[in-house]
């Protein structure tokens, strides 16, 4: 059963998806373990939502790439908040748009250490606390990138395609158990990722240019829809996209 007040664990709190999902879950009443390599960033954010939404709130560092540094984030949320109900799978990134031939092995090092073994690592460490709870949601962050590929993102689309498929797996894995398990696939979203990825803000700003993309509060929106339905429901898998996008390959921009 739904306790009145579920804990939330985000990652990736900082910025983005992962803070408008911290924003959207503390005004539904959640209690919030925000974990972030920009610890200062998500120490504030909670003070806020804390302030703002008179929920519980702790944000402290996390780095996914590693595995001391996932049990010290949980085992400090558990000490703080009691347990973990909900794990929000958000810290993942993408480096570059080099074709396979020109990667450099630091730019997929590290998109495969956090897009792949980082969500391994949370959903694995967090799974016992919602087997003992008797109730639990894990989401996914995945991408339209989980459902094709295009030149210049190998790396990058097969990290999303791994997500999708541990997400297939766990649902069938946790079946008769009442944890539910989500999958959100954004398509272009304007958020911080494409300077991350792209290196430049001018660069990102080409990549919405002349379109109206999703923002970060459409997807928080998502998963704060899907958690909020009735125990009975689970929502698979979310594949949202702007209205000006159709594929990859084809957006509408205007002239």
């Amino acid at each position: 059963m739904r306790p009145e007040h579920p804990v939330a664990l985000i990652t990736g709190a900082s910025w983005g998806i992962g803070e408008a999902t911290a924003r959207a879950l503390a005004a539904d009443g959640f209690h919030l373990a925000l974990g972030a390599r920009s610890v200062e960033r998500v120490s504030s954010l909670a003070t806020e939502l804390a302030t703002t939404h008179g929920i519980q709130a702790w944000g402290g560092p996390l780095d996914v790439r590693d595995g001391d540094s996932v049990q010290a984030f949980l085992d400090q949320a558990t000490e703080r908040l009691g347990t973990v109900h909900v794990l929000v799978n958000n810290a993942g990134l993408a480096r570059g748009l080099d074709r396979i031939e020109d990667v450099r092995d630091a730019d997929w090092d590290e998109m495969i250490r956090t897009n792949v073994e980082g969500v391994l690592r949370m959903t694995r460490a967090c799974l016992p606390a919602m087997r003992r709870a008797g109730w639990g949601h894990v989401f996914f962050l995945g991408s339209t990138a989980s459902h094709g590929v295009y030149e210049g993102g190998a790396v990058y689309c097969g990290t999303k395609h791994f997500v999708r498929a541990i997400t297939e797996t766990l649902r069938l894995e946790l079946l008769g158990l009442p944890i539910r398990i989500t999958s959100v696939d954004p398509g272009m979203v304007e958020t911080e990722f494409s300077v991350t990825r792209l290196g430049s803000r001018e660069r990102a700003d080409a990549v919405y240019r002349g379109m109206e993309p999703l923002v970060a509060a459409d997807i928080a929106e998502c998963i704060r829809w899907a958690v909020g339905l009735p125990d009975r429901v689970n929502i698979d898998q979310i594949l949202v996209k702007p209205r000006d996008q159709a594929a990859f390959h084809r957006v509408h921009r205007q002239s």
